[in-house]
């Protein structure tokens, strides 16, 4: 920040302290006052200081101003630090202790009166300096071109897409180049091209160009997973590795990588996965040639791929050229925008409703300007958004002076050439109470999408954001950010239906203008190396900043006493990747080293405790506590001393230990943002939030017994603007229902669960909030009245679990004016509905799940007049809808779970489902399903279908396997859906052999006929949960495995094997080991091969075939399958069984 900006800062929060700490204060509080007025008289010089900075005595004042002003709140602070500390020992209460709590703070009193005296004695000899280097005194706001009037207009002003966005609304002078492309990614033949190389410097367009590649239908149509993952200056391939395992495999197998998996497993399971499939890849911003040298060869090889294409954008030229990509390559320079596509772009942003680009004057003016461009997409954009935020033509004017001086004389000359100087210019036109906000997204990692919610609260945290007029602070923090994405300063990624940012993305130009910036002026250090320093607090990073964040170590900094800001965010933990350290911290060290920080983020971190020590108690100046998706179980009785902790974000907490909430929270009177961990078994009989008056979000209260809902439901803040609780009785539903906070026009969004057992009987709480915009219900609903119960300003509905059995409700929802979003799953048992004219007129998503009993669906012409997206999932009995070709604005209709004829009708109407196209049996298959399985998206069940899915209990596993453009069912029958024999005399086991028949009364679930006793142990499927095999170790002569198999489930008119996998470790080989393996199928024929296994390795599975078969409308049915291994003599074995594949043989067989 510039030095008046600091200043104004310190201004800020001394003022603050003044409020909220006025009584620890109250004995300084005449000295402080009178330090926060020489400070504010300071500040009206510094303007004019920061503009002349070129002069050498200039530079030198500046330096001390931002040393008094840290200063200033560096002796503030540590005084309510210690008075706090020695009033908490005495105690407070009776005049005599108050008076031995004066006597005993008397020494620090005495000391910041000292220190606050050469403080002011400091700011006037500074302020008498800049006087005479001739700096001015401002003292008018009308000076300040960048005034609160354009503040005003930027908040009125309608939110746009940044120009980046994939709906390509400001994308200019691209199409050509996308058509050349898509067209070199479709050729065939020897020359056929793989790999594709988008280079050019910073800012000119190569994420852009590569975004709409990877948006193209033609990509989407013709490959089965697409994975875009970026690389940036400080990578790491076991990183990059795991964002596309995370992207192309299940959730379950991701979970399952942190703790054991190795780099050559991490490289196994991802090219055992992409080898069956044609993939396209975006690495995006590869900075250095040894990035792709270890990245590509961890992937198949794509030449032997079934088209697979990767797609490499790039600032050197270099990076892609060494041997093993030459023979495919492509390389592709985006060009500079011509003068008319650099206007055109130009005045897409830069003109508004107060200037007019056709005017001669601002055209000129514009034109001249866009000259220092040299066509580069960013450099415009950059200086159309500084001009966006300008009302008159003199403003232009002043910005074209700017931009004459600096860029064209070389003033501004930035390592990047005219899009660095343009940056640059776009950073220091932001207003002094901006630049901090933007300053701030440094911490965040680079190339993550940044969640807007947890961003702003940190900015309220520190004091970065102040309410204004009637404004909250979240109101006004939102605010900045949208003034941000005005200037396009950052992209938006995803806003809600009301056009609220959800998320952001930064340039990684602009956001190393922000870390850059934000080092120089000691703002924020970030620490982005990846490897990591000394774990568990041993560190020698030093850190002068007064805010910390690290993006790979796990590690604190020792010498940082005065840090106010710490942050440990990967891109893992933000971008929620398949890899997370898997090292743990030493949280003791925070009060010793910490002691007057103001925000601590430490998302996802692994702890050794498992719980926040004790002394995190003693961090009174503590606003923002982030233990999200961390292993904290237990929070300690000493968090209710952080009375001004504004944030307390203690979500998805991964453990499976229960949740330890003291009964403390109540102390927090500051409270606006609480998070609590919903999904695990936690208590809240004793615990009492209804004194949190300034709450603004409760989200995740489960509550299991106890009157905790009736008791302080009632008296929950007015304030709160969301609210999700999960309740297990019909009383604690009434008493939800019954919370005055649903009755007042805060409340905008609402998320109730409760217990499958009792049902919501509600007719008019809802009709009386006319705000609320998002209401999720998952649970059974009885109706009376349902004409009372929606909120008119309904934007999203979700009614999940519903159970209705009439469609009234849902022609209510359909009267509903406003609504965008629809989702009703397991609501509706009926058979039919109707959409009549005029219904839903609003909606543009609509989405119906596991309606099991809907048949007819009929859309009359009128209805749904802008519905943009359809997806109907498990809807077995549904008919293609009637009159759906009316929504002609209807853009995406996904499906599964649908009749046959569904999807023939489908097809008439041009809707083709062929890259979606379900296994055969499907509908069989989908009922075996292991819970939880998620089904939103059609695209990730096929994506789940090809990486593989556990059925009946971790029994079997299903998965497709794609070749060309056909694609097979196949089966893993894993051991305990097995029957297992082993004897020491072959009399012992069923006769099976002679007569070719498997015996009838053998069980195959966990049973045996065999006298000697297997053992059932864990381990890690590569692709999902624990599984159970089968140990024996015993001698044995003979050794039996048999189970059945239905073979409906299997592509019809392939040819199939039975292969048995199992591991054996022989002491001493006796001889050899005879295997026979039988199959007798549905029509009574019957297919045995004998072989012999000789010098197989030890402790590796093996996997032994049995005969082929073709599946044929005449053998489909059960199936019997058998193994016996049989030694020459008795033999100690250890024999581990993990079950039988079931696969196509379309490759030869191990």
């Amino acid at each position: 920040m510039a030095a008046s900006d600091l200043v104004a800062s310190a201004i800020q929060w001394i003022g603050s302290l003044l409020v909220q700490e006025a009584t620890i204060l109250f004995e300084v509080a005449d000295q402080v006052r009178g330090l926060q007025e020489d400070l504010e008289l300071m500040q009206q010089y510094l303007q004019d200081a920061d503009a002349k900075q070129d002069m050498k005595e200039i530079r030198t004042l500046v330096r001390q101003i931002r040393k008094l002003a840290y200063d200033a709140e560096d002796v503030i602070d540590t005084y309510i630090l210690e008075v706090e500390g020695k009033a908490d020992v005495l105690g407070k209460k009776g005049w005599f202790m108050k008076f031995a709590c004066f006597l005993h703070t008397a020494p620090q009193t005495y000391s910041i009166g000292k220190q606050i005296q050469l403080m002011q004695s400091n700011v006037k000899r500074i302020t008498d300096s800049l006087v005479d280097s001739g700096v001015r005194r401002i003292t008018k706001v009308g000076e300040d071109l960048r005034s609160s009037s354009n503040r005003e207009r930027c908040s009125k002003q309608k939110s746009r897409s940044y120009p980046y966005d994939d709906d390509g609304e400001f994308i200019v002078g691209l199409e050509k180049d996308i058509n050349i492309l898509v067209q070199v990614l479709m050729g065939e033949g020897e020359t056929q091209v793989k790999f594709v190389s988008i280079v050019g410097m910073g800012g000119s367009g190569k994420t852009t160009l590569a975004r709409k590649l990877y948006n193209h239908p033609y990509t989407k149509e013709c490959f089965d997973c697409c994975v875009w993952v970026c690389i940036s200056q400080e990578w790491s391939t076991r990183h990059v590795l795991s964002e596309i395992l995370r992207k192309v495999s299940s959730p379950m197998e991701i979970s399952k990588l942190n703790a054991t998996s190795s780099m050559d497993e991490l490289v196994d399971k991802l090219r055992s996965i992409l080898e069956k499939k044609s993939y396209f890849v975006v690495l995006d911003d590869v900075w250095r040639k040894e990035a792709l040298e270890e990245i590509l060869p961890a992937l198949p090889h794509i030449s032997d791929n079934k088209g697979s294409k990767i797609i490499i954008t790039t600032r050197n030229q270099e990076v892609v050229q060494f041997q093993n990509l030459q023979r495919h390559l492509y390389v592709h320079e985006p060009r500079p925008l011509n003068k008319d596509e650099s206007w055109e772009l130009f005045c897409k942003i830069a003109c508004n409703y107060h200037t007019n680009c056709n005017n001669a004057s601002y055209e000129n003016l514009g034109k001249e300007m866009l000259k220092k461009c040299d066509g580069l997409p960013l450099a415009i954009v950059a200086l159309a958004g500084i001009l966006n935020t300008k009302r008159s033509i003199g403003e232009w004017q002043q910005v074209s002076e700017v931009v004459r001086s600096k860029v064209m004389e070389g003033k501004c000359t930035h390592m990047y050439g005219k899009v660095g100087d343009m940056l640059a210019l776009s950073y220091d036109d932001l207003p002094c109470d901006l630049k901090p906000c933007f300053l701030h997204l440094g911490v965040f990692p680079e190339d993550c999408q940044i969640p807007a919610g947890m961003l702003t609260r940190m900015w309220i945290a520190e004091g970065l954001v102040t309410a204004i007029d009637e404004m909250t602070l979240e109101d006004v923090a939102m605010q900045r950010l949208e003034e941000l994405s005005h200037r396009f300063m950052i992209q938006i990624v995803r806003t809600n239906f009301k056009g609220a940012i959800k998320a952001i993305h930064m340039h990684d130009l602009l956001r190393e203008l922000c870390v850059r910036k934000a080092k120089e002026q000691n703002f924020l250090q970030v620490n982005a190396h990846i490897t990591n320093f000394a774990s568990n607090g041993a560190s020698a990073m030093a850190f002068q900043s007064r805010r910390a964040a690290l993006h790979s170590s796990t590690c604190f900094p020792t010498q940082a006493s005065n840090l106010r800001s710490l942050v440990l965010l990967t891109r893992s933990t933000v971008m929620h990747s398949a890899y997370v350290s898997k090292e743990t911290l030493d949280l003791g060290v925070l009060h010793q080293n910490f002691k007057l920080l103001r925000l601590l983020n430490l998302w996802g971190i692994k702890t050794t405790t498992g719980a926040l020590p004790t002394q995190i108690g003693s961090l009174v100046h503590l606003r923002y506590l982030g233990i999200r998706a961390s292993n904290i179980t237990e929070l300690p009785m000493s968090i209710g001393n952080l009375r001004n902790l504004l944030t307390l974000d203690y979500r998805n907490i991964d453990s499976d230990d229960d949740v330890k909430v003291p009964n403390v929270l109540y102390k927090l009177t500051q409270l606006r943002h609480l998070f609590l961990p919903m999904k695990c078994p936690w208590i809240l009989k004793e615990l009492q939030l209804s004194a949190l008056k300034n709450l603004q979000i409760l989200w995740g209260v489960k509550c299991v017994g106890g009157d905790w809902f009736s008791r302080e439901m009632p008296k929950l803040s007015m304030t709160l603007k969301k609210l999700k609780v999960f309740v297990s009785t019909e009383k604690d539903l009434d008493a939800i229902f019954s919370c005055p906070s649903l009755k007042f026009d805060r409340l905008h969004t609402f998320h109730c669960e409760w217990e499958s057992s009792i049902a919501l009987c509600v007719n008019r709480v809802f009709s009386h909030n006319q705000h609320l915009n998002k209401l999720v219900l998952v649970g059974k609903i009885r109706l009376q009245n349902p004409t009372l119960m929606l909120p008119s300003n309904l934007l999203v509905l979700e009614l999940i679990d519903s159970v209705l059995e009439n469609v009234d409700l849902i022609l209510v929802a359909g009267a509903l004016a406003h609504l965008k979003l629809l989702r009703l799953s397991n609501s509706y048992t009926g058979t039919a509905f109707t959409c009549n004219p005029g219904s839903f007129p609003q909606l543009e998503e609509l989405y119906l799940d596991n309606l099991q009993n809907l048949s007819t669906w009929r859309i009359e012409e009128g209805a749904m007049s802008i519905l943009k997206k359809l997806e109907i999932l498990s809807c077995r009995k549904l008919q293609f809808p009637q009159g759906l070709a009316f929504v002609t604005t209807l853009q995406q209709l996904e499906f599964f779970g649908v009749p046959p004829e569904f999807s023939k009708q489908a097809k008439v109407y041009g809707w083709s489902q062929e890259r979606i196209r379900l296994p055969h049996n499907f509908e069989a298959i989908v009922e075996q399903f292991d819970p939880p399985f998620d089904i939103s998206s059609i695209h990730k069940l096929y994506e789940r279908l090809t990486t593989g899915i556990f059925l009946d209990n971790t029994k079997k596993k299903f998965w497709i396997l794609k070749e060309e453009d056909n694609q097979y069912n196949c089966f893993m029958v894993y051991a305990t859906d097995l029957s297992l024999a082993a004897e020491h005399d072959i009399d012992g086991l069923p006769v099976w052999n002679t007569g070719h028949e498997i015996d009838e009364t053998t069980s195959y679930l966990y049973s045996s006929t065999s006298k000697l006793q297997w053992k059932w142990t864990e381990i890690e499927e590569r692709d999902g949960p624990l599984i159970k095999v089968a140990n024996l170790k015993a001698e044995v002569l003979v050794i039996d495995v048999r189970g059945r198999f239905d073979t409906n489930n299997l592509s019809p008119h392939v040819t199939y094997t039975f292969s048995f996998v199992f591991m054996l470790d022989v002491s001493e080989w006796v001889g050899m080991i005879h295997v026979k393996t039988q199959l007798r199928l549905a029509d009574g024929s019957s297919l045995q091969q004998s072989r012999t296994l000789n010098g197989k390795p030890r402790n590796e599975w093996l996997k032994v075939s049995t005969v082929e078969f073709e599946t044929h409308p005449k053998n489909i049915g059960e199936a019997e399958f058998s193994l016996c291994c049989q030694w020459g003599d008795y033999t100690y074995v250890a024999f581990v069984v993990k079950g039988v594949v079931i696969e196509p043989k379309l490759q030869s067989s191990n």
